[in-house]
């Protein structure tokens, strides 16, 4: 896994995953999964269409 570092956002295009987000917030993939479910404030998110994976981009996330 890549190192995740709030001084080093990657480029737009790039994605994370829910496992990278949870490492950046210093949380479990399950407590993650809570928080979406509770409609907690989160980074912008996508799903695509057939994809069970979210994926958050790069650039969104270190923007909030």
């Amino acid at each position: 896994m890549r190192k995740v570092t709030q001084q080093n956002p990657t480029n737009n295009g790039t994605y994370y995953t829910d496992n990278d987000i949870a490492e950046l917030l210093g949380i479990s993939v399950g407590r993650l999964h809570n928080k979406l479910c509770a409609g907690n404030p989160l980074p912008p998110r996508i799903q695509p269409p057939g994809c069970r994976h979210r994926l958050w981009l790069c650039q969104a996330v270190h923007e909030w």
